[in-house]
């Protein structure tokens, strides 16, 4: 992208931040109420919870847990996705197990997911590993499905094992239905993880709002929100980066076949 382009974006995007800012300062001022406190008490939450105690006893927990349950969503989804859409004589046995578990809202799971493993990190793990991991597994399974045919030949006349086909040929093609797939499963993963914490929880961010709801401490309760939208955005745009890396390939691939036709 030409570097004045990136500037007119940076541009207006920050001027849209300053603008909400403005009109969130405008509204507290302009109508006092106890829900809508102003700027400078919620700045100094949100401050105060990058304190080192603060952050490794409020946002760490919550981010131990995210990054578990969305590494195992994101793994178990690519995996089973990836056999699932090369390997189509699996579909008939394990799509109608998956089709009726896609169908069941994550947040229902939660009183199950409570009995089985009672208010403990594995509970929350789980329940933020079953809502992300399928936007990973059918993003896998379109992916794998609309490989390149003229690789997988060339893959059969030179004798590739199966494990050298899914991984050298089958994989690669289907990153970038995977990547779509995992950036939609981030945002899952953080709603579940705040979900989570709202039941039975002693840390983490769901419980810190949570508890500062109750006690009316809404410059907290704001701080917090704040916070999850900043842990989103870093995590999206280091997703963005990691993407950026890893897809390199598909761009000039892409490039080159659109030059060609």
């Amino acid at each position: 992208m030409p570097r004045d382009i990136r500037l007119r974006a940076l541009f207006w995007q920050t001027g849209t931040v300053l603008l909400l800012l403005a009109l969130w300062q405008w509204a507290a001022v302009a109508h006092p109420a106890p829900y809508l406190p102003s700027l400078k008490p919620v700045a100094l939450a949100y401050l105060s919870l990058l304190k080192p105690g603060n952050f490794m006893d409020t946002v760490f927990p919550s981010l131990s847990r995210l990054a578990v349950g969305f590494g195992v969503a994101v793994a178990l989804g690519t995996v089973v996705g990836i056999a699932l859409g090369y390997l189509r004589w699996l579909d008939p046995w394990i799509r109608p197990v998956l089709e009726y578990l896609r169908f069941v809202p994550t947040v229902a799971i939660l009183p199950a997911a409570l009995l089985l493993f009672g208010a403990t990190d594995t509970m929350r793990i789980f329940v933020i590993a079953f809502g992300s991991v399928f936007p990973v597994l059918l993003a896998a399974i379109d992916g794998a499905r609309r490989g390149n045919t003229l690789l997988l030949d060339v893959a059969r006349v030179l004798k590739f094992s199966l494990a050298e086909k899914l991984f050298r040929v089958v994989l690669p093609g289907a990153l970038p239905s995977i990547f779509a797939g995992v950036r939609i499963a981030l945002s899952i993963g953080l709603v579940m993880m705040v979900i989570s914490e709202l039941i039975a929880a002693n840390d983490g961010l769901g419980f810190y709002i949570l508890r500062n709801q109750r006690l009316f401490q809404t410059a907290n309760v704001y701080a917090g929100v704040l916070m999850l939208g900043t842990i989103g955005l870093i995590l999206t745009l280091g997703l963005l980066s990691i993407e950026k890396r890893v897809l390199a390939w598909h761009r000039g691939w892409r490039g080159l076949s659109d030059a060609r036709s």
